[in-house]
């Protein structure tokens, strides 16, 4: 036992043993390398041979023949025979063209026409339309006419009504808050929001008047602990009024309110 202790932690010896065996491990692994090399090909040769074998056991008439036939070439135009047209269908054809041509009328045919004198013209009695067709009108006693100018019926048309409350999108001037940071120094953080420590932060519209104060509270969102809060202070709140077509509106506006513990 003590023997093979000193053998083992004797630092000079042993490497030969272990050179040996390192040297046999090299040569098992190059073996096995060559072997399996050499069934790779065999195998690939085998597969190889099937697969010409198969090939030449398929017989002829599956097999797939093309052939190609040649074509004669196409006639010349110059030999090509035009076939004789017939005198019968020259001439309807062209009696078919002379009916669609107008038929000249003689001078003295198209001259004869009678004209009447202003006189004539005169002693009408029937009714003539501005064209100079005659045209029955029924009896001019039952027929009323609205003399109304059309000018004022337009004004009687019915108008639009007049938008009283616009949005942000809608104004050409939209309104600026003037207060903002006096009010938000006015907030009290709710002590339930304190014992809790939440945090969060609420929007709330508004509804701006012409004069700029805030006329209503409209739709909060956020955190429900400080819609309280936020619904007292933000009647506070104090804008520039919104225009549209330089005029003082009504005008829905969205404003933010933060609160952080410190």
């Amino acid at each position: 036992m003590n023997d093979n202790i000193i053998l083992i932690n004797n630092d000079g010896y042993g490497a030969p043993e272990l050179k040996k065996l390192s040297q046999g491990f090299t040569m098992k692994g190059f073996i096995v390398a060559v072997t399996i090399h050499i069934a790779l090909v065999a195998s690939y040769m085998i597969f190889a041979y099937l697969n010409e074998a198969k090939a030449k056991d398929i017989p002829k008439n599956n097999r797939e023949v093309i052939r190609f036939v040649e074509l004669e070439a196409p006639p010349s135009l110059d030999e090509t025979e035009i076939p004789p047209v017939k005198q019968d269908e020259v001439v309807q054809k062209v009696k078919d063209l002379s009916s669609l041509q107008p038929i000249p009328v003689r001078k003295d045919i198209a001259d004869d026409v009678v004209l009447k004198t202003q006189d004539q013209l005169d002693n009408i009695t029937g009714n003539v339309s501005r064209e100079g067709d005659s045209v029955v009108i029924a009896n001019t006693n039952d027929i009323k006419i609205d003399n109304t100018i059309i000018t004022d019926k337009i004004d009687k048309l019915p108008q639009d009504p007049v938008k009283d409350v616009y949005t942000l999108s809608e104004v050409d001037v939209i309104p600026e808050c003037i207060n903002l940071s006096q009010v938000k120094s006015m907030m009290n953080y709710p002590t339930l929001a304190q014992e809790i420590g939440l945090e969060g932060k609420v929007t709330v519209k508004v509804l701006v008047g012409a004069d700029g104060s805030v006329l209503k509270i409209g739709s909060l969102t956020g955190p429900d602990a400080f819609y309280d809060e936020v619904k007292d202070k933000a009647m506070n709140l104090n804008f520039t009024p919104g225009l549209q077509s330089n005029k003082p509106v009504k005008v829905w506006v969205t404003v933010p309110f933060s609160f952080k513990l410190k």
